[in-house]
């Protein structure tokens, strides 16, 4: 029998012929032990059936009398089986290891795989925290986790002992068990740590005491301590917390667990570590394809060897699926040459393209039989394999109407479908309600629930979404509002939904109990172009399946789509989990609150506390060593791959070479032919002038060097249009310059002009004439001479350090901050106008992308002749090719583990911003000079939180805001904290203008912004400039929902998702609560702060807190 009859499992396979994939790449299974015996508890599943079908909510009403008999009877013989029998279930080894050692005194770092049970280790140790009289704080990332928190805790110890605090919303705060967001708690601390010092001199002891009755803190989700935005919150609160509290880390899985455990236990209290692999609900992993004449087909993606070890399931790798969709594709059927008109001829001698003159053909001329066709498929691959894999990526994408009846038919129902974008989900949930899944009871229980929300929140209901949801499948995204997400959370816990369509927000701990995750798409994009997503996130994804207590066994699905298949989920499988790195940051915020309570060599000796400071000194010598041995390999490997090189490789690589210079060549003449019109079509209208400019053009400029995209023809990235009013011709910037000097045949690249420009969003731009995509030609197209002053005036008084490229890499298209007098003419750049755009040379299009061809010609040649030395140099990992990729990697390896070791000096720098960020305290007088002493401003500040405390502080002081209205004020604050809300430009249509006291107040704003971006560029703090942006656009809106006008009149004039309006608005709500109850802002303030509130914290917008 061929394997290609049979379904390949994981138990069939582990019995296979191990000849049958001999250059797999393998791994151990999951949950083998594979770190030492101390730190790692893995076992043998003993969950049951019984166990895992039974309803969450019977288990805890089993458990409950256990716990309050264990709470009334108290007492000091606190042992670890009194504990684990408030549960209706065994505790696993791992878990009741954890709870042994924070029955010691110890802080316990515990690192287990979603869905694990890390939530029973909190359990059993916030009851023995009870038990002896001590109070717990449970801190999670998100303020919807702390809302869901609240509501398990409240289930599992009562009402009466437990409380939330989340900055908006305080529900008995004095509780025995407080649910808090962990940026709330590091307040708490640094306020502790105040009152502390202004009741007796500071001293350690009395600050504990502050928290004396709290005897455990549990840091939920404690691997956001790599996150980039809020990592440094969780640092600040291990250092910050007293020695008396015991700490419980719950992290998803990371690479090195025992760095932070270590960390801990040498600037807090003793700590153990557990780690495990340990699932108590398997998690199986399964691809999904299209496979004629079946349709949707449903593979293991994995295979166990006979040695124990995991690969690909040998079906999947690539070269196999080639081979076989080629020959199914490309055979005769009878009477008929050729294999069907799917093909085209993209590697015939044709050349590119769907209508090559072989389409109907598959690329292969009549005389060709069937009996020579598995030789012309291999010809094929070896030909141009990029071209192919392509082609039979989207020929295997699966329907997903199909996909859904497969999951149906094997009843892995319940999912949880992830898709990149927004839209994308919406749809999908649309087409896939056609069919749906719930019976008439669960749609007469759906039913009612959207009437109840219809009746709640009418604006909130997505009508259009309601048949769908009906039939059983729902979308989930940030683009809906809180209340229909709140209503999809609680369809899909009762199990009425069968199906959610969600994007990657909804991984991260949002309790949707699954059986199955369908994982869509593989890749992220990123600043460098797409990239594959690390392990950890497609592991936080995955594991939202086969939670404990719901099911006996979880499924993965990852689709095969048109970039990604089975070799790249296995190529992410296999790589592990990344490791834990710090990112801790100074802000104003943290110099402010370390100064209120420390002297500067104080804060020093907490800046150095960290846990990167930590990782960058303790880990350096072995660090060292390791990559010292990795680059000897990789030496020895190299000196073999010479040994066996050839000199036809070293031509065909020559030929590679010139093929890409030819095509580089026609690059630059291709972008200097699209600068000529561009220049002419600016030249026939008089400036200023109304324009398009293309935000990706700067990085094509920069690749046509390269032989990378461009505008038109070449192919490229897609340009990203946004209007902009050019005034006029400004010099180059020096790095422009410099790139004109004398290349390599002395001669002089032309420099091209550029030009300042206002875009849409009201960044100021420094252009070249590559970027200009379009211009608005005639009367239309020309703005008055008083804007264009505006602009003008803007542009001259920007610093040269102040200039970023928008590209990475390329000068040609830079920007800066607008300015409030140059939002207002920003109106005037609107989307939709006549634009006329610069067209493309096709006669040098063509020639393009010949020369694409032509390199791609010599690099399949290239592979060819390396796949030939492979064979010559020996068989499988014997082969040269293979060779210099391991090389490859152990340099990879070597020089990251090099990286982390130069950051030793880490701390210098880290310290240097310190000094820089007070300094700049200093100059706006929110510190004291000589004594460091906070200052008002300062004392605002720190009780701020936002993108940037200092500027929000400078605002709310400044005299032009103490006789703003209630939305007047909400419409400034929206103003201002637009950009943490839409991190990208957008074009953005709002009907509703500013009032003028609005724009009075952000013009006599402009001073202290000016002077604040100009002290962060001179002190190269640039990256905090983005938070300076006023965008007055997003004003007009927020002051109409302040004011009254209803959510559906805000959402028609304008074309904001649901989702964002609701965030901006959240956001703003968020900051008018902060106002409300800061000592140091003044009475009037907090007035109108009351006011704007009354208007804006309303449905459908209003949080929901349990």
């Amino acid at each position: 029998m061929e394997l290609d009859d049979v379904s390949v499992g994981l138990s069939t396979l582990a019995s296979s012929d191990a000849d049958a994939e001999p250059d797999v790449e393998v791994l151990p299974p999951l949950g083998t032990d594979t770190e030492d015996a101390t730190a790692t508890v893995d076992e043998i599943n003993p969950y049951t059936s019984a166990d895992a079908l039974s309803a969450p909510a019977e288990g805890l009403a089993g458990g409950e009398p256990a716990l309050e008999a264990l709470l009334s009877e108290g007492g000091s013989d606190l042992s670890a089986d009194r504990i684990c029998a408030i549960f209706p279930f065994p505790l696993d080894t791992f878990q009741r290891r954890a709870l042994e050692l924070f029955l010691e005194g110890r802080s316990v770092v515990v690192c287990a795989p979603t869905g694990a049970g890390k939530t029973a280790i909190a359990e059993a140790a916030a009851a023995a925290a009870l038990v002896r009289g001590q109070r717990v704080i449970y801190t999670t990332p998100l303020k919807a986790l702390s809302n869901q928190k609240l509501f398990e805790t409240r289930r599992r110890f009562g009402h009466v002992r437990c409380g939330l605090q989340t900055g908006d919303a305080s529900l008995n705060p004095d509780a025995d068990i407080v649910v808090m967001t962990t940026e709330i708690l590091r307040n708490i601390m640094y306020r502790t740590a105040e009152l502390a010092e202004e009741n007796n001199t500071g001293s350690q002891s009395t600050r504990e005491a502050r928290l004396g009755d709290v005897g455990l803190i549990v840091l939920d989700e404690v691997h956001y301590l790599g996150d980039p935005h809020r990592g440094s919150v969780w640092e600040e609160v291990i250092i910050n917390c007293p020695r008396h509290i015991q700490l419980l880390c719950m992290s998803a899985t990371v690479a090195n667990p025992q760095d932070l455990g270590d960390w801990i236990a040498k600037e807090h209290m003793p700590c153990e570590t557990i780690q495990t692999r340990f699932r108590p609900v398997p998690l199986h992993w399964h691809f999904a394809y299209y496979k004629a004449p079946k349709g949707a087909r449903l593979d293991d993606l994995l295979a166990t060897l006979p040695n124990g070890k995991q690969a690909l399931n040998p079906r999947l790798s690539s070269r196999r699926v080639l081979m076989e969709e080629a020959k199914a594709i490309l055979a005769p059927p009878a009477g008929r040459w050729g294999g069907g008109d799917e093909w085209g001829d993209d590697w015939g001698s044709g050349g590119g393209g769907r209508r090559g003159r072989n389409r109907g053909r598959g690329g292969f001329p009549p005389s060709l039989g069937a009996w020579d066709l598995e030789d012309q498929v291999a010809e094929l691959l070896e030909r141009d394999p990029q071209a192919l894999q392509r082609r039979v990526n989207m020929r295997r994408t699966p329907d997903t109407s199909r996909t859904i009846r497969l999951l149906a038919e094997n009843e892995m129902l319940p999912a949880i479908w992830f898709i990149l974008s927004r839209r994308d989900c919406d749809v999908s949930a649309l087409r896939a309600g056609a069919e749906p899944l719930t019976g008439p009871q669960e749609q007469e229980a759906i039913a009612a629930e959207v009437a109840a929300l219809r009746a709640d929140q009418p604006e909130a209901v997505r009508e259009d979404l309601v048949p769908a949801l009906i039939s059983g499948i729902a979308s989930h995204h940030a683009g809906q509002l809180p209340g229909w997400k709140s209503l999809v959370e609680r369809l899909f816990q009762r199990g009425l939904l069968r199906l959610v369509f969600a994007t990657g927000t909804l991984a991260a701990g949002i309790n949707m109990p699954a059986r199955t995750t369908v994982i869509s798409s593989l890749s992220r994009r990123t600043d460098e172009g797409p990239r594959l997503m690390p392990h950890n996130e497609l592991l936080q994804m995955a594991g939202r399946a086969g939670r404990r207590g719901f099911d006996t066994e979880g499924n993965c699905v990852v689709l095969q789509n048109k970039f990604e298949g089975a070799e790249e989920a296995w190529q992410i499988i296999r790589a592990g989990p990344e490791p834990l790195v710090s990112q801790f940051s100074i802000s104003y915020g943290l110099v402010l609150n370390l100064l209120s309570v420390n002297t500067l060599d104080q804060a020093r000796e907490f800046v150095s506390r960290s846990f990167g400071n930590y990782l960058s000194t303790e880990g350096n010598s072995r660090r060292e060593a390791e990559a010292g041995a990795l680059e000897e390999e990789a030496r020895k490997l190299v000196e073999s791959f010479k040994a066996l090189a050839t000199a036809r490789a070293k031509e065909l690589n020559a030929r590679v070479k010139e093929a890409k210079d030819e095509l580089r060549r026609l690059k630059a003449a291709q972008l200097a032919a699209q600068c000529d019109t561009a220049r002419s079509m600016l030249d026939e209208q008089p400036m200023p002038r109304l324009v398009v400019l293309d935000l990706a053009a700067g990085g094509s400029a920069a690749a046509a060097a390269s032989g990378g995209g461009g505008r038109g023809g070449g192919g490229g990235g897609r340009p990203v249009l946004m209007p902009a009013l050019l005034v006029g011709e400004v010099e180059p910037p020096a790095e422009a310059t410099a790139a004109a000097a004398a290349d390599g045949d002395g001669k002089e690249t032309p420099l091209l002009p550029y030009y300042a420009c206002l875009a849409a969003d009201n960044r100021l731009m420094r252009a070249s004439v590559a970027c200009v995509a379009g211009v608005l030609a005639g009367v239309e197209g020309v703005v008055a001479e008083e804007d264009a002053d505006k602009v003008w005036a803007a542009v001259r008084a920007v610093r040269s350090n102040a200039w970023r490229n928008v590209e990475a890499g390329s000068w040609a298209l830079q920007a800066t901050l607008g300015t409030p007098t140059t939002s207002p003419v920003t109106r005037q750049l609107q989307a939709r106008l006549p634009w006329s755009f610069v067209q493309v040379d096709t006669q040098l299009a063509a020639q393009v992308l010949s020369a694409r061809q032509s390199v791609k010609a010599a690099v399949a040649e290239l592979e060819v002749q390396r796949r030939m030395a492979s064979q010559a140099g020996g068989s499988g990992k014997d082969g040269w090719l293979e060779k210099m990729a391991r090389a490859k990697r152990l340099l990879k390896k070597a020089e990251k583990l090099r990286s982390e070791s130069k950051s030793s000096g880490q701390l210098e720098s880290t310290w240097k911003t310190f000094q820089s960020t007070m300094d700049i305290l200093i100059c706006v007088d929110a510190l004291e000079r000589d004594s460091l002493r906070v200052l008002p401003l300062g004392l605002l500040a720190r009780n701020i939180q936002g993108g940037n405390e200092l500027w929000l502080a400078m605002a709310l002081s400044h005299p032009a805001l103490h006789r703003l209205s209630g939305p007047s004020l909400g419409a400034l604050l929206g103003a201002l904290l637009s950009p943490e809300v839409l991190s990208k430009p957008v074009a953005v249509l709002a009907a509703y203008p500013v009032s003028p006291q609005v724009e009075a107040a952000v013009e006599a704003l402009e001073p202290a912004r000016q002077l604040l971006l100009e002290l962060q560029s001179d002190a190269g703090l640039t990256r905090w400039n983005d938070a300076l942006l006023v965008d007055l656009r997003f004003a007009g809106l927020v002051e109409a929902w302040a004011s009254g006008a209803t959510w559906s009149q805000i959402m028609s004039d304008s074309n904001l998702d649901d989702g964002d309006m609701a965030r901006l608005l959240i956001r703003t709500i968020d900051l008018l609560k902060q106002l409300q109850h800061n000592a140091h802002l003044l009475p009037e303030l907090k007035e109108a702060a009351a006011e704007a509130l009354r208007g804006m914290d309303r449905k459908p917008v209003a949080e929901l807190t349990f």
